[in-house]
Order: C-alpha cells, then sequence, then structure tokens
C-alpha cells in the first residue's frame, strides 16, 4: 500500500482499488455527477455545452462520465465525445470501434513479429555437431 498525490487537489493520499483521485474529491465528482444525472433525466438531448451551463459541472469531468459510459444507462441520452484517434463521435470510451480494431490487429501484428524473433534467436542460439567440430580445429 502505497502513497499518492490526488490529480484535482494535489493531497497526500492513500489509495483504495487504484484511486487517482482523493476520497474528498471523489465524492465531489459523485455529487457532480448527481447534479448532471438529475439534469439529464430532464433534459435528456442536452450536449455537454449545455450541460456545463445549466450545472455549473466542468466540461473536462463531463467528459470523464461520458468517456466512463455512465450516461450509457439513462435513456434518451444522446451525449457524443470524440474518439481520441480520428475524432469521429462516440457515446464511451477512448477509441471508436474502427480505431480499436485497428490498434488491436497493430498489437497482435507486434506480438506475431516479437514470438516470431523470438523463434529465430532461439535457433540460432544453438550449437550443433559440426560447428564444435570446426572449432577445434
Amino acid at each position: 500500500m502505497g502513497i499518492k498525490k490526488c490529480k484535482r487537489c494535489k493531497k497526500i493520499f492513500a489509495p483504495v482499488a487504484g484511486a487517482k483521485v482523493c476520497p474528498k474529491c471523489l465524492q465531489e465528482e459523485e455529487d457532480q455527477f448527481v447534479i448532471v444525472k438529475d439534469y439529464l433525466w430532464d433534459y435528456p438531448g442536452s450536449t455537454i455545452v449545455q450541460l456545463h451551463e445549466a450545472t455549473g459541472v466542468d466540461e473536462k469531468i463531463i467528459r470523464k462520465f461520458a468517456k466512463e459510459g455512465r450516461f450509457l444507462q439513462i435513456n434518451g441520452v444522446e451525449i457524443t465525445i470524440d474518439c481520441e484517434r480520428c475524432g469521429a463521435p462516440i457515446k464511451s470510451g477512448r477509441f471508436c470501434q474502427s480505431c480499436s480494431d485497428k490498434l488491436r490487429s497493430g498489437i497482435e501484428k507486434v506480438k506475431n513479429a516479437d514470438k516470431a524473433q523470438a523463434l529465430r534467436d532461439r535457433d540460432n542460439d544453438k550449437m550443433f555437431l559440426g560447428d564444435r567440430i570446426k572449432k577445434r580445429r
């Protein structure tokens, strides 16, 4: 168990389950989420800018809630954020499905290339009987 510095208030705290913010800031975020959620129940077609203006909750925090998928359970809410790679509108997460697939296939290619290189290296490290005889001469 270590200590961390809160991303929001910069105070030192003991993290629980990998938390990045202290319990006080986490509670403030939860209170802000309740405010945003209550507003969305009344005005489900609102955008992030409209939510910010009506509730006073920072746009960054609203985007964070959207990335976490916390608005998906509220019917009629069409809040979208941009894919971090191509800018396409998405409802939650960091990447759209297309970019996720491309990243996943790229990672698989690198893994396969690493495995192939490891096999080649392993085969090159072997010493054969003929090699041993040549080294003795």
